[in-house]
């Protein structure tokens, strides 16, 4: 008791209350102090972990940017002050701030560990996915637990010994609103301001075409904050809802003749690519032998996808609507979906993963396709326990279309599949043979490219079987078929690597083997007499938004008015990459090298985008 007594008489000593107002003061003067240290304290930590796999290389380079540090560690400091004010405890505001940083830091790390991809803010709006879908690049790391154990013992040091308190309430409430307001304008005119983002160059070991690469240049929550303004929905500069009214109206929507109607079955293929187009090392068997025998019978080309390895409903959606820019889609929106349904098409779509990843329940809905089937309202049944295999699906889909068909004349059907999602096992094999010699790959990257080529090929055989049940079909029939993104392979792109496939370097090879993937437009033997075309051949090169316009001009078809539109600048600008990269003449160029008249039919394009996308209610307008 004696021991307790002389412990607690101590600590009595760091406890402001009943003592002297000097001593107060200096007590406050102390712990601020101390809470300014550990609010730049917490930004580093955060730094340190937003470097990925770069560590000490690129925390290195920050320092060469004091900017970049202090934008970085300043709304820590704010936060922790924030909590101090609010609580008047300095213990709470240090602990609370911790955990913050902990948690962000640590999902920070784990993302750019699987994917390559830091956190933006526009990944709040999915985090139910990232937590089905992130588990297995969870990590406990030895400078994690010492993180973890610095905010506990920072914790017990302000509670036992830093005890500095604040005035009253009322001027506690006064400086909070100081606080609030000094944070609200740092972010209106720093934190968003284009200029001063761009100022800071990307580190010179990595590729300043990929945007991941560029925001970890930048450190972590100063892009973040900045990225906030890319997840909220704005209005493009100088648009006007009647302008973009009347841009649309100047050209005529256009029926389908229905001597030329055929049915469409629209299938976007999870992490297809063809790699033999990017390395030589598949020798040991081909597994798109069925996929480059279908592309041999169709209209194919190189579809220039936003993204890479994730981010699906990117290419989804824009070649769905048309889009080069997306917004959230939580009104009624205009698509194509919307525009084969008035030409008198049943409309529906399939995807055996879940209706709430990327919120699809809703947007397809909102999209034109009432009649979608997910796992939960379909495909569960099938096989409760697995998700559905490309070789159920693709029947499948075939199937519903045709029962369509018994009630309406023609189908427009938009689906996505499921299979070949990574991550790719490291450690089991799926495959019977490989495709890839072991030579020159480590255990794990052979295993990876291997299991990843079995579920290609069986899914070029899926592709194929589809083809050749609808070839001689009286029935006309066009199928386009596409990939979303490069698969994952391996952290930080290690198989790629391995396989001497170029990613970082800023040629457009690189870029390229970044973004690219395939399409094919095929057309059965009916559709092709009833179009008079063949619909074969290497097509041109484009971004997922003018798929669409691809297919109506393979058809013959002049297509709604928004279509018409857009080709203006596919014909300027094939690829409007969101990455500021665009295809003038036939060399990739940045955004400031787009002439006064691209730039013009961009602009036009992107009003007539937003008008559709929030304020059409789903309909064009007419034409004049």
């Amino acid at each position: 008791m004696k021991h307790e007594t002389k412990w607690k008489q101590r600590l009595a000593r760091f406890d402001p209350v009943g003592k002297p107002r000097k001593t107060q003061f200096w007590l406050g003067i102390v712990t601020g102090l101390l809470l300014l240290g550990s609010g730049l304290f917490f930004g580093l930590m955060n730094l340190w972990f937003g470097t990925g796999r770069y560590g000490k290389y690129l925390f290195d380079y920050y320092f060469t940017q004091p900017g970049l540090v202090l934008l970085n560690a300043l709304p820590f400091v704010l936060l922790v002050f924030l909590l101090w004010v609010l609580t008047n405890r300095a213990w709470i505001a240090f602990l609370v701030t911790g955990v913050f940083t902990l948690i962000y830091s640590f999902a920070e790390y784990w993302k750019l560990l699987g994917r390559s991809d830091p956190i933006v803010a526009e990944d709040l709006t999915v985090i139910s996915e990232g937590l089905k879908m992130g588990g297995s690049y969870i990590v406990v790391t030895r400078h994690m637990l010492i993180a973890a154990a610095l905010v506990v013992l920072g914790t017990l040091v302000f509670f036992f010994l830093l005890r500095g308190r604040l005035p009253k309430l009322l001027p506690r409430l006064g400086i909070a609103a100081l606080l609030i307001g000094a944070s609200v304008l740092l972010y209106t005119n720093v934190y968003t301001d284009r200029e001063r983002y761009d100022s800071y160059p990307c580190w010179g070991s990595l590729n300043r075409w990929i945007d991941s690469n560029v925001f970890i240049s930048k450190g972590c929550m100063y892009p973040f904050l900045y990225s906030v303004r890319s997840a909220v929905v704005t209005a493009p500069e100088g648009y006007q809802e009647q302008a973009a009214v009347a841009l649309l109206e100047q050209y005529p929507t256009d029926d389908i003749p229905e001597e030329r109607k055929v049915n469409v079955i629209v299938v976007m293929y999870e992490a297809f690519a063809d790699l033999s187009r990017c390395t030589d090392r598949i020798t040991a068997a081909d597994p798109y032998a069925a996929f480059h025998r279908l592309q041999s019978e169709s209209l194919h080309g190189s579809l220039v996808t936003n993204i890479f390895a994730a981010g699906t409903i990117d290419t989804e959606r824009c070649v769905l609507t048309g889009f080069s820019t997306l917004t959230s889609f939580r009104r009624a929106s205009w698509s194509y979906a919307r525009y084969f349904a008035e030409q008198g098409y049943a409309v529906n779509g399939s995807h055996p993963g879940y209706e709430a990843f990327y919120n699809r329940l809703n947007v397809n809905a909102n999209l034109g396709i009432e009649n979608y089937r997910f796992r939960e309202n379909y495909y569960e049944a099938m096989a409760p326990d697995r998700l559905i295999s490309d070789g159920v699906l693709l029947p499948e889909i075939e199937k519903l279309c045709r029962e369509d068909l018994q009630t309406a004349d023609h189908v427009f059907s938009f689906n996505v599949t499921y299979q070949n999602h990574g991550p790719y096992p490291e450690d089991t094999q799926s495959f019977a043979a490989p495709y890839v010699p072991k030579d020159g790959l480590d255990d794990a990257s052979y295993t990876i490219v291997n299991n990843y080529l079995h579920g290609v090929e069986d899914t070029g055989n899926q592709m194929l079987a589809l083809a050749d049940r609808l070839r001689e079909d009286e029935t006309p029939w066009i199928l386009v078929f596409f990939g979303d993104h490069k698969p994952w392979l391996g952290d930080q792109n290690s198989v790629y690597t391995a396989l001497d496939i170029d990613l970082t370097s800023e040629t457009e090879t690189a870029f390229y083997n970044y973004y690219s993937t395939e399409y094919l437009i095929w057309a059965n033997n009916a559709a092709k007499k009833k179009l008079g075309a063949d619909l074969v051949g290497e097509g041109p090169s484009f971004s997922p938004c003018f798929l669409m316009n691809e297919l109506f001009d393979a058809c013959g078809w002049e297509g709604p008015s928004y279509q018409k539109l857009s080709d203006r600048v596919r014909a300027m600008l094939p690829v409007v990459s969101t990455k500021n990269r665009f295809l003038q003449n036939g060399v990739l160029v940045s955004g400031s090298e787009l002439t006064a008249e691209e730039k013009q039919a961009l602009q036009e394009m992107q009003y007539a985008q937003y008008y559709l996308a929030r304020d059409s209610g789903g309909r064009l307008p007419a034409a004049n």
